[in-house]
């Protein structure tokens, strides 16, 4: 049984290896701090002493040399162990000091296998330096290049960190302007220059998805069509610039009567779309009643001299699959419904095929 200390500033691989060694009949005491090494080497003489050659806390060169230069303390075998990058500066180092090595990280056969090697070999002079009269700076030439060329592949490593992290960064950046410019063109293909609502594209694509989800749920889903009253005469008495105004209205006024999940686009010239998915018949008209007369007091214009009003809208309200199996069917049905009512007047809302009621609401309204 051999009497064993290593000393490494690592606490997990310094119980690795004692654990490892202890597993193997040998008494081993592991230490991280270089006095209380140098004082269980005075104390307990170890037969040998595992050392860790460069560590970020602890100078295992620098323990070395202090310990084979000291005439007061026992002189151990001396394994140390290094990483594969400084082998050669390594080695130099262990055979200035009688020492043996092995490359870190090490399986455990090998490391017992060298550990059985140097304990085998003679114990050293309890004092080097001194008996072989060398001077001191023979010893600390294989330290100094074993740190530079740790320094040197440390300063290696951080620049190619830093070379990475800008690289990563620059990624980044770039995937982040891409996703930036895919949102962009998305809302540019997507939406409506005038209004900022959504196209008819983006709507006919929804009410596909959306058809496909009332049908897995059951669900209805109801369709608004929605026109501005006498646009045209608006548009070609006042102007593109105010008719544009009247769109941007009414359309803000659909949305800020519709719910979270609901869909407003701008369907065609002076038509709007409205989209409600799980929404009944009686909701539906409800709602289109509802942004119906909102609608009568939008006040469009800065001054009294400019602005125009009262409008008034024609609207048409399809239920799937009640009203059509499809959803252009739907459309049509509500663009239909939309049709007859502005023949027989405007300002009203009709639901698909079933228009009385609401025919004699917008009337009476008219009347009053």
């Amino acid at each position: 049984m051999a009497n064993i200390l290593v000393f490494d500033a690592n606490s997990v691989s310094r119980r690795l290896v004692t654990a490892l060694l202890r597993n193997h009949g040998n008494c081993v005491r592991d230490v991280g701090d270089a006095d209380e090494a140098l004082r269980l080497v005075r104390l307990e003489r170890p037969d040998l002493m595992i050392i860790d050659i460069a560590t970020p806390d602890t100078d295992g060169c620098k323990f070395v040399v202090r310990m084979r230069c000291d005439p007061s303390l026992p002189q151990p075998r001396v394994l140390m162990r290094a990483v594969a990058s400084v082998e050669a500066e390594a080695r130099a180092l262990t055979q200035a000091f009688g020492a043996s090595f092995v490359i870190k990280p090490t399986n455990p056969e090998l490391l017992l296998a060298t550990v059985r090697a140097t304990l085998g070999e003679p114990a050293p002079q309890e004092r080097v330096a001194a008996a072989d009269h060398e001077p001191l700076e023979m010893l600390v030439q294989p330290i100094a290049r074993l740190l530079r060329r740790v320094a040197e592949r440390s300063a290696q490593l951080e620049v190619a960190r830093t070379a990475l992290d800008l690289e990563i960064k620059k990624r980044i950046w770039a995937e982040h302007d891409l996703l930036h410019a895919n949102r962009r063109l998305h809302d540019q293909v997507m939406r409506d220059s005038v209004t900022g609502l959504y196209n008819r594209g983006f709507l006919e694509e929804s009410l596909a998805r959306e058809k496909v989800r009332a049908k897995r749920h059951g669900h209805t889903l109801a369709v608004m069509m929605i026109d501005v009253d006498h646009f045209r005469e608006f548009n070609d008495t006042l102007g593109q610039t105010a008719g544009d105004a009247i769109l941007r209205s009414v359309g803000q006024c659909v949305v800020s009567l519709s719910r979270a999940e609901d869909l407003v686009a701008r369907y065609d010239g002076d038509e709007f779309a409205l989209m409600m998915a799980n929404a009944s018949r009686r909701i539906a008209w409800q709602r289109a009643d509802l942004i119906r007369q909102r609608a009568r007091s939008l006040e469009i214009g800065h001054n009294e001299e400019d602005r125009l009003g009262p409008l008034t809208l024609s609207m048409g309200v399809a239920i799937f699959p009640e009203d059509g199996a499809s959803t252009q069917a739907v459309l049509q049905a509500a663009d239909r419904a939309l049709i007859s009512f502005k023949q027989a007047g405007r300002n009203a809302v009709a639901m698909g095929e079933t228009h009385g009621r609401a025919r004699s609401a917008s009337v009476k309204e008219r009347n009053e």
